[in-house]
């Protein structure tokens, strides 16, 4: 575990901090080099990837402050300490989604397909970002006796590196959206496939997580409850496109 990467003058580089931006500037470049291959707008795409940031910032900070109230009502002026960690990719993808359907919606760009040029980006973002929760030593998973751990400093057991496990499941994700990137049926599928194969593996990750999760009913977090809407709202849209998709071209037909 390395909280503190090191120091600039009076500036401390946290790697929490450090991995969430070096993954959202790696997708911004790889997104705005793909921009015109969506017949997109760079410039347009790049007020859009703000707001994404924006939006997915407040709603990840938001959901995790949620998710840790008593803390936070303890400490209320941790509310702002993001260098030390703390964003719910639920919250941050829902906040990301929102803003930047709104700046889509302001400059008239094509949402669906916007989304389908942001999707795989994201994921390695996340996949980056995932790396800066091991390096903080958030997230952790549960102890283990035996088999593939870690041990963290201040800590004589071991656990289950799920935040590695996220890293590698999220850059399968990108992959594999990537290879279908040129063979989408429809604008707004890799969107919907995104949801679909993220919130299938939180689900199940949950399971190995050793942090305090909020617990919803039925021997659920409150992140796997969040999980199985967003699962059921990839299928929706993929279906929904997909039917819209067959109408359009019956008309034509």
């Amino acid at each position: 575990m390395y909280r503190i990467i090191g120091e600039i003058g009076p500036f401390t580089v946290y790697s929490y901090g450090l991995m969430v931006a070096i993954g959202f500037l790696l997708s911004t470049v790889l997104i705005l080099r793909d921009s015109s291959r969506f017949n997109l707008s760079r410039d347009d795409v790049f007020d859009c990837l703000i707001a994404v940031l924006a939006g997915g910032i407040v709603g990840g900070r938001l959901l995790f402050v949620f998710i840790n109230y008593q803390y936070y009502l303890e400490n209320p002026l941790k509310v702002f300490a993001l260098y030390e960690g703390g964003l719910a990719m639920q919250g941050a993808l829902a906040g990301a989604v929102l803003s930047g359907a709104i700046v889509a919606l302001i400059k008239g760009m094509p949402f669906w397909r916007t989304s389908d040029l942001i999707a795989p980006y994201a994921a390695l973002g996340q996949a980056v970002g995932r790396i800066g929760c091991f390096l903080n030593g958030c997230c952790y998973g549960t102890v283990i006796e035996n088999g593939i751990g870690v041990t963290f400093p201040g800590e004589s057991v071991m656990r289950v590196p799920i935040q590695v496990y996220s890293t590698l499941f999220l850059v399968l994700i990108f992959i594999t959206l990537i290879s279908l990137r040129e063979k989408r049926p429809f604008d707004g599928a890799l969107f919907a496939i995104y949801l679909v194969l993220y919130s299938f593996f939180r689900f199940f990750s949950d399971y190995f997580r050793g942090d305090e999760l909020v617990a919803f009913g039925g021997g659920l977090t409150l992140s796997q409850v969040i999980s199985v809407f967003t699962f059921a709202s990839g299928v929706i849209i993929f279906l929904t496109l997909a039917a819209l998709k067959g109408l359009d071209e019956t008309r034509k037909g």
